[in-house]
């Protein structure tokens, strides 16, 4: 009895073993059908805090869809010589996929269409002058433009004086800002005036603080962070040191952590802002449904012209603060 007792122990365990050993091998086996995708993402200047927004979005987006991601930032701002190159390094090195916001919209275009019939593309953010159907995802940029332009006349500007700081108009994305902006602006009674200044001069910030000073204008318009940022901590300066406040009222793109605080501060009357994480995340996804032989089209993304009175609605809240979990 105790030696059948035995027999029927030792089969148990052996089977038990067996059992074990299968399911190791059916993991084994498993894991061994994940596939990795390689995507690069290039972008279109340094690194700054909208890119890091977005960054977290592609970072979201890779974890849940087995991507390894190779994110390459520029030495310096819509540098195009150095873009053309790393984006040839990255399809030589083989990725799957490449992620690229144009550094502009009409010296990139050979370049992307040529790397395009190698791997798969997709522009994020700007957009390149091109016959070809090249996937986008990014917010409507001329919508954004008339929109800011709307909040400007809203806030009672209808007859008055507004300067525009010109950007990057190569830069597709400014272009696109600005052209909407002028279609709205000019069915105003609007006087509007265009000023040069340049971030990368050493005089920037004295520039900014003479054009303030001579009060010359109702409103000032920018469309890029920036030269927001710089606009607004110049009229911060200048009104924590006189009496006298400067009236003007600062306009522009962008939600970074300075942008929101002077928007609270009422340094900034009003900014347009374009949902950054979800241009990361859903580009990540576009690019694997592209490797995966699947129809996709372009997308665009939310966006939204905020004031200090709309800062703080739950979608608003979405925009300015992304990284608050």
């Amino acid at each position: 009895m105790k030696i059948r007792k035995k027999y029927v122990f030792i089969i148990l365990f052996i089977i038990m073993a067996l059992s074990s050993i299968l399911l190791l091998n059916e993991e084994i086996w498993a894991n061994n059908d994940v596939i990795i995708y390689e995507i690069s993402v290039i972008t279109s200047g340094k690194s700054n805090e909208s890119l890091m927004i977005m960054k977290e979005g592609i970072e979201q987006a890779a974890s849940e869809m087995n991507v390894n991601i190779s994110f390459i930032t520029l030495s310096e701002e819509n540098n195009v010589e150095e873009q053309k190159k790393l984006l040839d390094r990255e399809v030589k090195n083989g990725a799957d996929a490449i992620l690229i916001a144009p550094a502009v919209y009409e010296g990139m275009s050979d370049e992307i269409e040529s790397a395009r019939k190698k791997t798969a593309v997709i522009l994020i953010d700007s957009n390149i002058k091109t016959e070809e159907n090249i996937p986008y995802i990014g917010c409507n940029n001329e919508e954004l433009g008339a929109s800011l332009a709307d909040e400007v006349i809203k806030m009672g500007n209808t007859r008055g004086k507004i300067a525009i700081v010109n950007g990057n108009l190569e830069y597709s994305t400014v272009m696109e800002r600005y052209n909407g902006f002028m279609s709205a602006i000019l069915k105003s009674n609007n006087y509007v005036e265009f000023i040069d200044i340049l971030l990368d001069e050493k005089d920037s910030y004295d520039k900014v603080l003479e054009v303030l000073n001579k009060k010359e204008f109702d409103a000032i318009v920018t469309f890029d962070v920036k030269t927001l940022e710089l606009l607004a901590q110049c009229k911060k300066d200048i009104n924590a040191l006189n009496e006298e406040q400067i009236q003007t009222e600062i306009y522009g793109t962008g939600g970074t952590s300075k942008v929101t605080s002077f928007l609270e501060d009422d340094i900034i009357k009003a900014t347009a802002i374009q949902n950054e994480f979800n241009i990361g995340y859903l580009g990540v996804k576009m690019a694997v449904d592209i490797i995966n032989n699947k129809y996709v089209e372009n997308t665009l993304i939310y966006s939204a012209v905020i004031d200090k009175r709309s800062m703080y609605t739950e979608e608003n809240e979405r925009l300015l603060f992304p990284l608050i979990k």
